[in-house]
């Protein structure tokens, strides 16, 4: 196997900090801890290294790819060894942010987006700052603020970005 391009570590990149993010949102969310992950499709709790960063739509196409609405901690077994669970995570998505916002993803998929190197890098910085930050605010509160921010992570029909 060659070498690989810029853009290629580009998209790992920015791919590797998007993945770590969205586990440890979710690990937080789901279970108040660092290590473990109830799964979206499943709901069986996981270690952290047993959770992907699972996409509710069948499509790594670049216009969904970096979706963190679209993204969310989702077990192996039903990432990979399921396909997905799309069935099953899309009635998720759907009872938590709307049959709206569903159908414009969908419609979402469809569409291209190329994103130059930069535009990568800049992807792995936001969500590299964004753990950083998460991580600090999860570290640094009492107990009572905890239960804060894991009821705001696992918020429902949330206003779109």
């Amino acid at each position: 196997m060659g070498k690989k391009t810029p853009y290629k570590k580009a998209k790992d990149k920015a791919w590797k900090a998007f993945s770590t993010y969205i586990r440890t949102r979710d690990c937080i969310a789901t279970t108040g801890t660092l290590d473990e992950c109830v799964c979206v499709t499943c709901g069986n709790k996981k270690s952290f290294k047993q959770i992907h960063a699972g996409h509710a739509i069948d499509s790594r196409c670049m216009s969904i790819l970096y979706d963190d609405h679209l993204v969310n901690g989702q077990c192996v077994g039903c990432n990979v060894y399921g396909n997905g669970k799309y069935a099953e995570y899309s009635v998720w998505y759907i009872n938590r942010y709307g049959l709206e916002e569903w159908e414009e993803k969908v419609a979402l998929k469809h569409s291209i987006k190329k994103y130059k190197i930069f535009e990568l890098e800049e992807i792995e910085q936001e969500y590299n700052d964004k753990l950083k930050q998460l991580l600090e605010q999860w570290n640094t509160s009492t107990d009572e603020e905890k239960l804060k921010i894991r009821k705001l992570l696992r918020g429902t029909k949330q206003e779109k970005k």
